[in-house]
């Protein structure tokens, strides 16, 4: 995991990035309360999944003050009726205080952990942000070729690694880019074909040399 490997899978990411980010609605709002309702959303949603209903609910409500005057159970339509109550109460102490600043203050937020922070706040308000979620660890491990479980992610070493890939300066473009690519082309089934990193990645390398060894 040294800065050469590094630079290289943190430049060509940003170009994939570039050239294939996803237009989804929530990533050019400008109003923040939709912005982390969307990310809420995400959580553990898909993406798609999130976008019609996403949509919808930014045709009925422009604040949480609206919502709770007439608040409609969102989470059912995404299978997560659980979480209609907590979202009701995240929306009146948004009422109440306006969106934290911080990130230490938007945890103490109903629902709100540390990716759905982050996220927020490297993605719509400029704050830089390392992301990491499920996906984006096994992106990681597959190409700096090293064994991931549930527990990788809260790992400190990992969260320095993860804090060392992240540029300083366009934290926002390599996050959605990292976002899109490990959903599209380093999923459970990578699409080797696809990946512009797969000249140094330690998962490709082995897979051909297995290909090769067993053909």
């Amino acid at each position: 995991m040294g800065r050469e490997d590094i630079d290289y899978f943190r430049t060509r990411v940003l170009r994939w990035g570039r050239q294939n980010f996803e237009h989804f609605p929530w990533r050019s709002t400008a109003n923040k309360w939709h912005a982390l309702v969307a990310e809420i959303m995400l959580q553990r949603t898909k993406a798609d999944q999130v976008e019609p209903v996403y949509v919808d609910f930014v045709g009925l409500y422009d604040s949480p003050k609206d919502f709770l005057d007439n608040p409609v159970n969102v989470f059912s339509r995404l299978g997560l009726s659980a979480r209609n109550e907590q979202f009701r109460e995240f929306n009146r102490k948004i009422a109440e205080r306006g969106i934290p600043s911080t990130k230490a203050d938007l945890l103490q937020l109903p629902g709100i952990g540390e990716y759905i922070a982050s996220a927020f706040l490297s993605l719509h308000c400029g704050v830089r942000e390392t992301l990491i979620d499920s996906n984006i660890v096994r992106v990681y491990g597959r190409f700096f070729g090293f064994t991931t479980d549930a527990e990788t992610r809260r790992k400190k070493w990992f969260r320095q690694l993860a804090d060392r890939v992240t540029p300083m300066g366009n934290h926002k473009a390599f996050n959605y880019a990292l976002i899109d690519f490990s959903r599209n082309v380093c999923k459970l089934r990578p699409d080797h074909s696809a990946c512009p990193v797969r000249e140094r990645c330690c998962f490709f390398l082995a897979t051909r040399v297995n290909t090769v060894q067993t053909s």
